[in-house]
C-alpha cells in the first residue's frame, strides 16, 4: 500500500469531526486524519501533524471556513496543500468568498447522499494534483499543448470538437487542458495560444467573470444542475461577442475537469437586442399598436391598447376584433383589407381611416387607424395596425369651428369697418371685408379682395405713413394710429387698429379695423376754435370792464377818504357786485357747454382739490366711502365741486360740513349740513341771477348744470339727511 493521505479535518464540534474522520478512514484505507477545533489547539496540531489535505466545516452561527483558511495561510504560509470546504450550507455569498479565498474543493453535507464518499473522492482528486511526480507533470503538460487528456478519447466527443460546429473545451482549474479550432477561431486565436498562455479568465469580458468564474466552479464542484450560462467573451482584438456556454463536470481517474461547448450567439444578440428595443417602443408608444390573424383575431396589443380598452392581455388576445369595434367597423376594415389586397402591393400597403373603439366598460373612443396587410407567397396572413385616440383633436376641432363660426359672425356685425388682409411682400392684400366696410368705404367684396389695401384706399401723399405702418406689421406688431383713407366719395379720418390672426407665422394674417373718426375731429377743431374766440372774448372782458371798474373803485375810495357817507359804501358794494358778476361771467364764457373728450378721472383726488381751492380755511369735508374712477373731463369735473362747495359755504355757517359720496358706481352727491333749499325753491335754485345769498350772483349753480349737461349727465337737488342741500349728479338715462 502507498504512503497514506494525511486530512486535517477542522470543526468547532468534536462529534462531527470525529464522525468525518472515522467516515472518511472507513471508506477510504489510504486516508489517515486528525481533527482540530478552529478556537482550540489548531496552530499546535497543524505544526505537530503531517497535512496533505485540510478538510474545514462551516457554519453560519459558529465556524467561519474562508476565515480558517486565510488564518491558516497567514500564519502557517509553508502549508501549501489542498483546502476542501465541507457544509451543509449552499449560498452564492459563501461560493464567492470560496473562489476568491481559493478553497479547492466545495462538498455539500446532506444527509439525503453519500456525502462522506463525495468528500474521500474529491480529496483523492485534490491532493494528487498537489504531489504529482515530475514524469507526471511533463504528461499533463504534453497532454495540455497536444489535446490528449483521457476525456477527448471519447470518439462521440472527439467527433464532435474536429467536426468544428462548435467550439469544445476542458479546462482543470481555470487553465485549458484542450480547445478545438472552431473555438479558437471564435476568439480569434490559435489553440496554442490558448492551451500555453491564456487561462479561461481571460477570454471572459471583466465585468462578467466574477458570474463566469462562480458558475464552472460551481459546475465543478457539481453544485449546480444547469449547464447553460451566457456571457461576454474578448476576442484578440478587443471586440466584445456574446457567447453561450453548456459546461459538464468530468472525473476521470487522477482529476476533475469542465467540459464546455460555446457557441457565439453575437447576431442572436444583436438580434434580441433589437426586438427588445422595438418590442419597449411598441409598449411605450402613445397608441395602441395591435396584429390581427387572418381571421381577425388579436395575436398582439401593446400596452396603450389595453390601457385604453380597459381589458388585460389575457381577455383580449385570441379574441375577434369585434370586442372593440362594431359592426360598421368590421365591414369597413374587412373593405379596405380587399382593397389592398386587390392593389398592387408595391405601390399600396396601407390604408387609414376612422374608427370608434369600444372600451370593456361600454364607453366609445374616436379613433384613427392605420392597418398594413401581411401576406406571404400572395397568401393574406393577417394585419397590423396603429390606433390613434383623436378624441381631443376632435374637441379641438369643434371649438375651432365654434370659434371660426363666432368670428365669423362677428366679423360680419362689427359696427366698424374691417379688414381681414394677408402680408404679401411687406404690404396688406385684402382676403376679405365686411358690411361696415363696403357701407362707409363704397368698395364690394368683389371689387377689393385680392388687391393691396393701400392702392385703393390709400390717398395722395400718404405713401411714407403706410410705409412704415406697413414695415411695424411686417414685423408682427400691432398699430393704433389716426390715418386720412379716402372713401369713394370723399377722405375721411380713420382711427387705425390691426391685430394679428397669428403669431411668427408666415405670411402674417390679421384684421385691420377703421374707426370712422371724422365727426368727432370736426368736432375737436370747432371746440378748439371756439376755445380760442372764448379766450379773445375774456381778454377783451378782462380789460375794456375791468380797467373802468377799477378806475371807479379807485376814485371811490379817495371820495370815501373825504367824505363819510352811507351813499358811498353803497357804491362801493355795487362796485364789488359788478366784480363778482364779471368773475362768474368770465368763467361761464370759458367753461360754455363743451368739454375736453372724457379720459379715466380718480374721482378722490378731484374733490380734494376742489376743496384746496374753495372751502379748506372753512368748514369739513367729509368723504364717505370710496370714492370711485369716472369718465370726465377733470378740469371742468373740479370746477363743478369748486362751485358746489362755495355754494355750501356761501348759504352755511362758518363751520358747515360737506359731504361727498357715490351713487351707485357712476353717479355721486354732495350734501352740507346747512339750513337747505325749501322744497318750492329747489327748482328754481340752477336759474340765472337766482340767489338766496344776500350777495349772491346766482351763477355759481348756473355753472355747475353747464358743466353737468356738457358731459351728459343729470342733476337735481333735494333734502340731505341732516336737512341740508344736496346735489345728486348721475349718468343720463337713454330715455332722457
Amino acid at each position: 500500500m502507498g504512503k497514506s493521505i494525511g486530512v486535517l479535518i477542522v470543526d468547532d464540534d468534536p462529534v462531527a469531526a470525529n464522525a468525518t474522520a472515522l467516515s472518511l478512514e472507513r471508506i477510504d484505507e489510504g486516508i489517515s486524519t486528525t481533527t482540530a477545533t478552529a478556537t482550540g489547539r489548531l496552530p499546535e496540531t497543524i505544526a505537530a501533524s503531517r497535512i496533505d489535505c485540510l478538510v474545514c466545516a462551516h457554519d453560519r452561527s459558529g465556524i467561519d471556513a474562508i476565515t480558517v483558511l486565510e488564518r491558516i495561510r497567514r500564519d502557517h504560509g509553508s502549508l501549501d496543500v489542498p483546502f476542501v470546504l465541507f457544509t451543509e450550507i449552499e449560498s452564492t455569498e459563501l461560493l464567492r468568498r470560496a473562489i476568491t479565498a481559493g478553497v479547492t474543493e466545495y462538498v455539500k453535507h446532506t444527509p439525503e447522499n453519500d456525502c462522506y464518499r463525495e468528500l474521500a473522492e474529491q480529496i483523492r482528486r485534490a491532493v494528487p494534483n498537489r504531489h504529482d511526480p515530475p514524469d507526471r507533470q511533463q504528461h499533463r503538460e504534453a497532454s495540455r499543448t497536444s489535446g490528449q487528456l483521457s476525456p477527448m478519447d471519447d470518439i462521440n466527443l472527439r467527433r464532435l470538437a474536429e467536426s468544428n460546429l462548435i467550439g469544445v473545451f476542458l479546462t482543470c482549474d481555470f487553465e485549458f487542458e484542450y480547445v478545438n479550432e472552431e473555438l479558437a477561431e471564435i476568439f480569434g486565436y490559435s489553440r496554442t495560444e490558448l492551451v500555453t498562455k491564456l487561462s479561461v479568465q481571460d477570454l471572459v469580458y471583466e465585468d462578467d467573470r466574477p458570474h463566469f468564474i462562480e458558475h464552472l466552479q460551481r459546475r465543478e464542484w457539481n453544485l449546480i444542475d444547469d449547464p447553460l450560462h451566457t456571457f461576454r467573451g474578448v476576442r484578440k482584438d478587443g471586440t466584445l461577442i456574446h457567447v453561450e456556454v453548456r459546461s459538464d463536470r468530468i472525473n476521470t481517474t487522477d482529476t476533475s475537469a469542465v467540459l464546455g461547448l460555446l457557441t457565439d450567439v453575437t447576431p442572436r444578440k444583436r438580434r434580441e437586442k433589437e426586438l427588445k428595443r422595438y418590442r419597449s417602443l411598441v409598449n411605450t408608444a402613445g397608441d395602441i399598436v395591435y396584429a390581427l390573424d387572418a381571421n381577425g383575431r388579436f395575436t398582439f396589443v401593446n400596452d396603450m391598447g389595453l390601457h385604453l380598452t380597459g381589458y388585460s392581455r389575457e381577455e383580449i388576445i385570441g379574441q375577434h376584433a369585434s370586442l372593440v369595434l362594431d359592426d360598421q367597423a368590421i365591414a369597413d376594415g374587412k373593405a379596405h383589407i380587399q382593397e389592398l389586397l386587390e392593389n398592387d402591393a408595391k405601390t399600396r400597403m396601407s390604408k387609414s381611416y376612422e374608427i370608434a373603439l369600444t372600451t370593456a366598460d361600454g364607453a366609445t373612443i374616436p379613433c384613427e387607424t392605420n392597418i398594413t396587410i401581411l401576406t406571404h407567397n400572395g397568401t393574406f396572413n393577417g394585419t397590423v395596425g396603429v390606433v390613434r385616440d383623436v378624441s381631443k383633436q376632435q374637441e379641438l376641432k369643434a371649438d375651432l369651428r365654434h370659434e371660426r363660426d363666432q368670428f365669423a359672425a362677428l366679423f360680419e356685425n362689427i359696427t366698424e369697418p374691417t379688414v381681414q388682409y394677408v402680408m404679401k411682400n411687406s404690404t396688406p392684400h385684402v382676403e376679405a371685408v365686411n358690411t361696415a366696410f363696403e357701407n362707409v368705404f363704397g368698395y364690394s367684396q368683389e371689387e377689393i379682395v385680392g388687391r393691396s389695401i393701400d392702392d385703393v384706399i390709400l390717398p395722395n401723399g400718404q405713401e411714407t405713413q403706410a410705409n412704415a405702418l406697413n414695415k411695424h406689421v411686417s414685423r408682427g406688431k400691432q398699430i393704433e394710429v389716426e390715418v386720412t383713407r379716402k372713401t369713394k366719395d370723399d377722405l375721411r379720418t380713420f382711427r387705425l387698429s390691426t391685430a394679428q390672426m397669428s403669431v411668427d407665422v408666415d405670411p402674417i394674417r390679421g384684421y385691420a379695423i377703421y374707426q370712422d373718426v371724422t365727426e368727432r375731429k370736426r368736432r375737436q377743431n370747432e371746440l378748439e376754435r371756439q376755445n380760442k374766440q372764448l379766450e379773445e372774448f375774456a381778454s377783451v372782458v378782462s380789460h375794456d370792464l375791468r380797467q373802468p371798474l377799477g378806475i371807479a373803485s379807485g376814485k371811490l375810495s379817495i371820495v370815501q377818504e373825504r367824505h363819510d357817507s352811507r351813499h358811498l359804501d353803497d357804491i362801493g358794494d355795487a362796485l364789488q357786485r359788478m366784480e363778482s358778476l364779471i368773475e362768474n361771467v368770465l368763467t361761464l364764457a370759458r367753461q360754455g357747454k363743451i368739454v375736453s373728450t372724457p379720459t379715466p378721472t380718480d374721482l378722490s383726488t378731484v374733490v380734494r382739490k376742489a376743496w384746496e381751492i374753495a372751502g379748506s380755511e372753512q368748514g369739513d369735508l367729509v368723504i364717505e366711502g370710496p370714492l370711485a374712477e369716472i369718465d370726465a373731463d377733470s378740469q371742468r369735473l373740479q370746477e363743478l365741486f369748486e362751485n358746489l362747495f362755495r355754494n355750501a359755504i356761501e348759504h352755511c355757517r362758518p363751520d358747515v360740513v360737506v359731504t361727498v359720496g357715490m351713487l351707485g358706481t357712476t353717479g355721486f352727491y354732495v350734501e352740507d349740513d346747512g339750513p337747505g333749499i325749501p322744497p318750492t325753491k329747489q327748482e328754481r335754485v340752477f336759474d340765472r341771477g337766482y340767489s338766496t345769498a344776500e350777495n349772491g350772483t346766482g351763477l355759481g349753480l348756473v355753472i355747475v348744470q353747464t358743466i353737468v349737461e356738457a358731459h351728459g349727465w343729470s342733476i337735481s337737488v333735494t333734502e340731505g339727511r341732516t336737512g341740508g342741500a344736496r346735489f345728486e349728479i348721475e349718468e343720463r338715462s337713454p330715455l332722457q
